[in-house]
């Protein structure tokens, strides 16, 4: 794990991922004053609450803005902090430097005399798998922090994990919130299956950022989504196109609607576990195989491709700029539990939400390529489409982003305009690819 650096995200990844990782986790009051060296484990909801006693960070970021650059979520190993101490006219009451553990803690956990707003939040996956484990976990705890535990999650009595269902929990009342994967909302969300759309996506952090400016700037105004408070957006890397002969998928093959294989990954999300999702790939593919004459084609992250047994050494891999589609979900919380927290409690959830929850996406990233490289150190090829397939699965593309901005126009939104400012966040964000 020398080599990761990414502290506040990929310290905190799965261990299942990086079997062989230790994290160093700090502790203790940080003085005002004095700078501060991230290691392993920070975040920066954490270094604030050392220093300030609060986790609410906006000091913290806003005096090193310049060195941690556009995303709180990413700070890294080594970087060196300014405190400011109370009397910047920005900052708040430093902790002392020699507080005990136990002041700390008391100053950690404040509720109020009604007790903490206690809130149930369905995961339709196991819960080693990185949706939870990188990313949906990670974001609950903070949550509690940021209310010094005024607002916390509990597991439901029993977690329905039938993918298609979590919606229907949480507005029901059944459970209080959830992660929507938001390919089963096509019929009633159909704005937010743009990511699903060949070149539509890329890595999971560069989709949920787009995404969510997407909803900001635009969808927002037409009320699409008013059945629950949508907290925010994350993504899974973007799909490629695997073949079972091992050969690179070229033009004229019909690529973009060849996706002959439903992946099981998303039907249960990793709830079965691998063995049981192999053997039922295995069956399917034998069958589908013959009767496609050697030609079957499917659309897979790599990791999907290693976790269902797709995936072999000799194979060839045919990776796509922005990928064939990139799965997105919606983090929701019903509206009837978002109204059970205090204003002041909401205004600091949502400046951990949002923007800042999509870029929690960046530990799917992590994980995903996590796989693509042990794939290529042990055979598999990964060869980039070529210029024909690229222009064929752009004129694809473009007509489906027609459909979508008619849609758009017709929710009373400048569909043309929504659709620039997508890809344009995109293409913005293309360095987060991890592998180029």
């Amino acid at each position: 794990m020398t080599h990761i650096v990414r502290a506040s995200v990929l310290a905190t990844l799965s261990l299942a991922a990086f079997p062989h990782a230790v994290i160093a986790q700090s502790g203790g009051a940080i003085a005002c004053g004095q700078p501060y060296t991230v290691v392993a484990g920070d975040t920066l909801s954490q270094i604030s609450k050392r220093a300030y006693g609060s986790a609410i960070f906006d000091t913290l970021y806003d005096a090193n803005r310049s060195t941690i650059g556009g995303n709180p979520n990413l700070i890294l190993i080594g970087q060196v902090f300014d405190v400011p101490c109370a009397g910047d006219s920005t900052a708040v009451a430093a902790a002392p430097a020699t507080a005990a553990p136990e002041q700390e803690e008391e100053t950690v956990v404040a509720v109020t005399a009604e007790g903490p707003v206690v809130l149930t939040f369905n995961k339709a996956s196991g819960g080693r798998f990185i949706i939870n484990s990188g990313i949906i976990d990670l974001y609950l705890q903070q949550v509690t922090d940021v209310t010094d535990g005024r607002v916390q999650f509990v597991d439901p009595p029993e977690m329905n994990q039938d993918a298609k269902a979590q919606l229907g929990l949480v507005t029901s009342g059944q459970v209080d919130g959830a992660y929507v994967f938001n390919g089963h909302l096509a019929a009633s969300h159909p704005l937010l299956q743009l990511p699903m759309t060949p070149l539509m996506g890329g890595s999971a952090e560069q989709t949920a950022v787009s995404l969510w400016n997407l909803h900001e700037n635009y969808l927002s105004d037409a009320d699409y989504f008013p059945e629950a408070k949508l907290m925010g957006f994350v993504a899974a890397p973007a799909a490629h196109i695997w073949r079972l002969d091992g050969e690179p998928a070229m033009a004229q093959e019909n690529i973009a609607e060849a996706n002959n294989y439903a992946v099981p990954y998303f039907a249960g999300l990793d709830t079965r576990g691998p063995a049981a999702v192999r053997e039922e790939t295995e069956r399917q593919l034998m069958a589908q195989d013959e009767a496609e004459n050697g030609t079957l084609t499917f659309f897979m992250a790599h990791g999907a491709a290693r976790a269902v047994g797709v995936w072999t050494p000799e194979r060839t891999v045919t990776e796509v700029d922005y990928g064939m589609y990139t799965p997105t979900f919606s983090v929701v919380l019903s509206n009837d539990a978002w109204d059970r927290i205090s204003p002041a409690d909401q205004a600091a959830i949502s400046e951990i939400s949002g923007e800042f929850l999509a870029h929690r996406s960046a530990s799917w990233d992590v994980f995903d390529n996590g796989h693509r490289t042990h794939m290529i150190e042990t055979g598999l090829k990964a060869e980039k489409a070529n210029d024909a397939l690229m222009a064929e699965l752009q004129a694809y593309s473009d007509a489906k982003n027609a459909e979508w901005v008619a849609l758009a126009n017709a929710a009373g939104i400048d569909g043309d305009a929504a659709l620039m400012s997508y890809k344009d966040n995109l293409d913005a964000l293309q360095d987060l690819l991890l592998f180029r």
